[in-house]
């Protein structure tokens, strides 16, 4: 079935495939205007880091939101409409240190995540032990339908100052979403948040050591949530091993 637009963005049905996302910010935005965001998007994210001392990733942040509010219709989302947080997200290096700085900051105990998580996070290890080169969407089917790791009691987001790009994209201007296939919800609403992932890949590549560096490409890899998790566990379970 053909991706539903209007004059904001791209509908969200289920799991959006990023093709159909691509072939539409392409068809409503011109390469020059996406070219030329990107370029002040990243030096803008950059100064008001240097400015506010904060991170280059909040700054972008930042801007981000300042791009929702001046040029959209107000949001219908609103704290404890979750439907969004049952689907996988996956986020970079860089958004993971980020969500790790807010954790420590609100004291969440990321083991006790992992255990309220662990159907998911089993299954996205026994994956990770077949070691097969399985695609984006693949990983995503794996944890539709589950609770974000993230996602509190109270069907609030635990991290929300930092949540990754994934969960910034998803927006809504039509009421209250009524089911997981987040009927209202849209994406490729701004420019801003059309070059989105690009910038955050920059803003990682540029605080990168330089002798660590390899040549931009305009990505960087991404990692549901249950497998950044693992991560963290399995390098804590060797620090204490030694």
């Amino acid at each position: 079935m053909p991706a539903q637009v209007d004059n904001i963005g791209m509908f969200i049905r289920g799991m959006t495939q990023p093709d159909e996302l691509i072939k539409y910010i392409q068809a409503k935005f011109p390469e020059k205007e996406i070219q030329q965001a990107y370029a002040q998007m990243v030096e803008a994210s950059k100064a008001l880091a240097k400015d506010e001392k904060i991170t280059p990733l909040s700054a972008f942040w930042k801007l981000l939101e300042r791009s929702y509010q001046k040029k959209t219709p107000p949001m219908q989302c609103g704290e404890g409409c979750a439907h969004c947080c049952y689907t996988g997200v996956t986020l970079t290096q860089m958004e993971w240190d980020g969500v790790l700085n807010r954790a420590e900051k609100n004291g969440i105990d990321l083991n006790e995540i992992i255990e309220r998580s662990h159907r998911t996070i089993k299954k996205v290890r026994e994956v990770l032990q077949t070691k097969r080169n399985i695609e984006q969407m693949d990983w995503h089917n794996l944890v539709v339908n589950q609770p974000c790791p993230f996602l509190g009691e109270d069907q609030a987001c635990m991290v929300y100052e930092d949540r990754p790009l994934d969960c910034r994209m998803v927006v809504a201007y039509r009421g209250v979403c009524d089911s997981k296939k987040l009927e209202h919800a849209q994406r490729g609403v701004v420019v801003e948040e059309a070059i989105g992932s690009t910038v955050v890949a920059r803003l990682q590549h540029d605080q990168t050591p330089k002798f660590k560096r390899r040549k931009f490409q305009g990505t960087q890899p991404l990692r549901l949530f249950q497998h950044w998790l693992i991560l963290w566990q399995d390098r804590k379970s060797s620090k204490k091993k030694k």
